[in-house]
């Protein structure tokens, strides 16, 4: 079985039964999706350009409901098929039309239709001038506004496909290749796969690595890209000091490539953090991180895959409290994800980046890692995360404290930087809670004395009208 989502060359690798096989039982996700051979030019069109505008993939026509049905006998539908994205899309989605033989449900030779649709460093719509984008399993129409931001944010996703100037393929690891294409089923040198996968590019001729490629398999990323590193800070306490009160008490900076970053810092991180007994999905008890390791796992992958590597000056950072995890990397949310709707969309802003680590198996690709989080870190009874965009830059903290789930409970929703606040800083007043909780005055003092009767927070004043009275945690026996 070919893991992750294959180019056409992978598929033709393949024995005829294993490549039927997998076209009908791979789960349809960012990267493919099957269509019945009814299917029109113009609904074809709208496919492809979900694609091209996010991170390209496969189309299989001829296979439905799990049914090998063929194209043999659609007649004039083939060349709507071929003709769709010069008909349909604008400008015309770059792509590549094959066919392959294989043997339908019912016993007969026939054929399947494979499109292989390339990430666009464009924005693609159709001819009714509508806009669309692959999210997940998805094909999802957008509207004006997120139309302009894919325009804007284009610029971003195109930076790892560039060819790097004087720079040959020597400066790959032999190393990393060979896991590579041993991960996607590719003998040989894998040129032509390294290619599709945009880790190479042609330049003047030949064929040269890109930002995808050096990072992914580059033998030194960081004599091109300094900053493209991941610093693991650990602190004593809950704050961050300075000076002669700086109280950090271990950094450790990797380099390399993309792949061996990721997997030093769950090594490091697995060293550092707390851990509890729990009782694990398979019914039974074993130990784990207190805040679940695919939880911050998750944080760091995604940091790595999803940073902009075109910001210089500045790298990932995860850094270490007694009571939270924070997880920084440079760069604000990509394309269409905001903060309300980061659990159900996806854009990457490293597109052939984010498919290369997906092929490693580093992430999933049907974009469910950040709902996990929350879907986790509830089981364990712990708070949700909370993601903090800055100006250039994007936080998300894991708060390794259930008093702050249970706090939760009793305020708002979205109340989830209120109680991050309190927790870090070890106090809030109450401007600052009208603020963080986005009320009005009255129900904001409603909610401190709410939480103050549950015995989750104390009032430090010096009088009930006391201007410089706050409030913080309680104190706990």
């Amino acid at each position: 079985m070919v893991p992750g989502q294959p180019t056409l060359d992978q598929l033709r690798l393949l024995p005829d039964q294993e490549r039927v096989d997998w076209l009908c039982t791979a789960p349809e996700g960012q990267w493919l999706e099957r269509k019945g051979p009814r299917i029109r030019g113009k609904a074809l069109a709208d496919v492809m350009i979900g694609l091209a505008n996010a991170e390209g993939g496969l189309i299989c026509i001829g296979i439905e409901g799990g049914r090998v049905e063929g194209v043999d006998r659609t007649g004039r539908l083939m060349n709507e098929w071929r003709q769709a994205a010069i008909d349909f899309s604008a400008p015309p989605v770059r792509h590549a039309f094959d066919l392959l033989a294989c043997t339908s449900t019912r016993g007969e030779a026939d054929h399947v239709v494979l499109i292989e649709v390339d990430a666009s460093e464009q924005v693609h719509e159709n001819s009714a001038g509508d806009t669309f984008l692959r999210v997940g399993d998805e094909n999802r129409k957008l509207g004006p506004l997120e139309a302009q931001e894919l325009h804007y944010d284009k610029g971003d996703s195109t930076f790892d496909a560039r060819p790097l100037a004087d720079i040959d393929r020597d400066e790959l690891d032999a190393r990393l290749i060979r896991r590579y294409l041993a991960a996607i089923r590719v003998e040989g040198t894998g040129q032509r796969a390294l290619k599709a996968r945009g880790l190479l590019a042609d330049k003047s001729g030949e064929l040269v690595p890109t930002v995808a490629g050096i990072l992914v398999l580059g033998s030194e990323p960081q004599a091109h890209f300094p900053e493209a590193y991941v610093r693991l800070l650990r602190y004593r306490g809950t704050t961050r000091e300075t000076g002669s009160r700086s109280n950090v008490t271990q950094d450790v900076r990797l380099t390399g490539p993309l792949p061996d970053q990721i997997t030093a810092a769950r090594r490091q991180l697995l060293r550092w953090l707390p851990t509890v007994t729990r009782l694990g999905d398979k019914g039974r008890f074993g130990r784990e991180t207190h805040v679940p390791q695919p939880v911050w796992l998750e944080a760091v992958v995604n940091a790595v895959v999803h940073r902009s590597y075109a910001m210089s000056g500045d790298h990932i950072r995860v850094e270490v409290f007694d009571d939270r995890i924070d997880v920084e990397s440079p760069g604000r949310l990509p394309g269409l994800v905001r903060l309300d709707n980061i659990r159900t969309t996806r854009f990457a802003r490293n597109p052939r980046i984010a498919r290369a680590m997906a092929d490693l198996d580093f992430g999933r690709e049907l974009g469910e890692g950040v709902n996990r989080m929350y879907l986790d870190l509830e089981r364990v009874g712990l708070p949700d995360p909370v993601f903090v965009q800055a100006g250039a830059s994007l936080r998300v903290t894991f708060l390794d404290d259930p008093v702050g789930a249970r706090m939760q409970a009793v305020l708002p929703p979205g109340s989830d930087r209120f109680v991050e606040h309190l927790l870090r800083t070890g106090r809030v007043t109450t401007s600052q809670a009208i603020t963080l909780l986005g009320v009005s005055r009255p129900t904001a003092i409603g909610y401190l004395r709410r939480l103050e009767e549950g015995g989750f927070v104390e009032a430090v004043r010096t009088s009930p009208n006391d201007p410089r009275g706050f409030w913080r945690p309680a104190r706990r026996t």
